[in-house]
C-alpha cells in the first residue's frame, strides 16, 4: 500500500529579532510525516526543537517570526491560512502536547472540569457529549473515570500526562504533535507512556510526531527520526 503523506514542511526558517540582527533558530528545515506513522525529532535542548514544532503550527509569538518555507497539511499551507481557518485545524485536525503540559492542569478545577471545558470550546458538543468522550479516552490511555472527579494535585506525574494524552485525542485528530512528553518523569513511567504512545498508532492509527532529546526513547518508539543540530 503506498503511503499517504499527512504533512510536508518545505524551507521552514523561524528567526528571532535582536538589537544584533536576527537570530536563526530554525534556518531551513524540510521534512514530511506519513499517515499512521510516528516520526521522530531529536537533538540537543536548545538546538530548536521546540520552535520548530511552534513554526509548524504557527505558534510563534514575538520577537520571534517566520521568515519564510511551507507547511503543508491535509492539502493546505498552514502558513497561508486566516486565524479562523487556522483554528479549526487545532486539536480538531492537529492537537499538541506542549513541552512540560503536565503541570498546566489548572490545580482548583477537577479533571473533568478543564477537560470538558476544553472541548466544549474546540467543538460543537454539549457537557453531557463531552464527558462521555473524557471518559472513553481516559479508557484508552489506562486511567479509570473516576480521575475525572480528582484535581491535579491528587495524581502521580504519570497520571497527569496520561490525562493530557487522553485530551488531546478526544476530537479524534489526524496528528498529535508531543513535544518532550516523557521529561521530568521516572524511567518506569517513561517506558509505560512510550508503550501507550505507540499503542495509540497501532490501535487507533494516531499519527504522532515525538519531539525528544532522548535518542533511547526514539529507538523504542518511533518508524523515522530526524536530527536537529543549530537549527
Amino acid at each position: 500500500m503506498a503511503e499517504q503523506r499527512l504533512l510536508e514542511v518545505t524551507d521552514l526558517r523561524v528567526y528571532y529579532k535582536s538589537i544584533l540582527g536576527d537570530y536563526k533558530s530554525v534556518d531551513g528545515v524540510s521534512l514530511y510525516v506519513n499517515r499512521g506513522e510516528i516520526f521522530g525529532i531529536a537533538g540537543e535542548s536548545g538546538c530548536g526543537k521546540s520552535t520548530l514544532v511552534d513554526g509548524i503550527l504557527r505558534l510563534i509569538r514575538p520577537p520571534g517570526y517566520i521568515k519564510s518555507g511551507k507547511v503543508w497539511f491535509e492539502g493546505q499551507d498552514l502558513l497561508t491560512l486566516d486565524e479562523k481557518r487556522l483554528n479549526k485545524i487545532r486539536w480538531n485536525r492537529i492537537s499538541y502536547i506542549p513541552q512540560g503540559s503536565m503541570n498546566s492542569l489548572n490545580p482548583v478545577l477537577t479533571i473533568e472540569e478543564q477537560a470538558t471545558d476544553a472541548l466544549i470550546e474546540h467543538s460543537n458538543i454539549s457537557k453531557n457529549e463531552a464527558k462521555a468522550i473524557i471518559e472513553e479516552k481516559l479508557n484508552v490511555v489506562g486511567l479509570p473515570k473516576e480521575v475525572l472527579r480528582t484535581y491535579p494535585h491528587e495524581l502521580s506525574g504519570g497520571m497527569k500526562q496520561r490525562v493530557i494524552i487522553a485530551i488531546a485525542i478526544a476530537l479524534n485528530p489526524s496528528l498529535v504533535v508531543a513535544d518532550e512528553p516523557i521529561t521530568a518523569l521516572d524511567v518506569v513511567v517513561q517506558k509505560s507512556l512510550l508503550r501507550l504512545l505507540k499503542g495509540l498508532r497501532d490501535n487507533y492509527g494516531v499519527t504522532l510526531i515525538f519531539v525528544s532529546h532522548d535518542m533511547s526513547a526514539h529507538a523504542q518508539l518511533v518508524d523515522r527520526l530526524s536530527i536537529m543540530y543549530a537549527g
